[in-house]
């Protein structure tokens, strides 16, 4: 067996990695009345997922981005909380889709940068890639830190494979609505996922989100 060194780990060896990245969705029922299940469809149904911008997704400057979440599919219970998943002020919800960090960082997908807003005007990072920046002000509990999201960016919208890995979805019954759906209308799709994942299964339950 070929030996790795510090900067090729299998990811077998890494538990604290993964080699996939994560969008999440959320309902935006107060501005389209779209659920968050609604949003996953208009994703597979264009094939892209649309840049978030300062107004809608916290991006600094001018140019929209997609986020992405590198946290091994076993953590997701952690981003999915109570706190995280209220309907009324989502942040997420448990719908999403799964692509390779191989293909990510192939089209274009970086890492953030994590920089304090003083860091920030010190170093005099152009308008232009402001898009790659997440605000780090503290790390001890009491200020803005979303470090542990170890979040990636991709500028503009993200153009999804014809065949994306795998969706997520909240419930077992939700899995067999949009299997059902994909094969009743494949016309609509320019994305159809090779899977389909609940993820009250992967997370061993969501409780505080009930079930359908």
């Amino acid at each position: 067996m070929a030996t790795s060194n510090g900067s090729n780990l299998p990811f077998f060896e890494r538990p604290d990695l993964s080699p996939f990245l994560v969008h999440l969705t959320k309902n935006t029922v107060k501005t389209d009345k779209f659920t968050a299940y609604d949003n996953l469809l208009s994703m597979l149904g264009t094939g892209e997922i649309f840049g978030s911008t300062t107004a809608s997704g916290f991006i600094k400057g001018k140019s929209p981005a997609v986020c992405f979440m590198d946290v091994p599919l076993s953590s997701l219970k952690y981003v999915l909380n109570e706190a995280n998943t209220d309907p009324d002020r989502p942040r997420y919800e448990p719908f999403g889709i799964i692509v390779t960090k191989r293909r990510a960082y192939k089209d274009g997908c970086r890492p953030v940068i994590y920089l304090s807003d003083d860091e920030l005007k010190v170093l005099g990072i152009p308008e232009s890639e402001l898009w790659r920046v997440v605000r780090l002000e503290a790390v001890d509990g009491t200020g803005i830190n979303w470090v542990h999201e170890r979040e990636w960016r991709y500028k503009g919208s993200f153009k999804l494979p014809s065949k994306p890995l795998a969706v997520l979805v909240r419930t077992s019954n939700e899995a067999v609505k949009l299997r059902d759906h994909i094969k009743r209308e494949p016309e609509f799709f320019k994305a159809v996922p090779k899977s389909i994942i609940p993820l009250e299964i992967l997370c061993q339950g969501l409780p505080y989100l009930g079930s359908k």
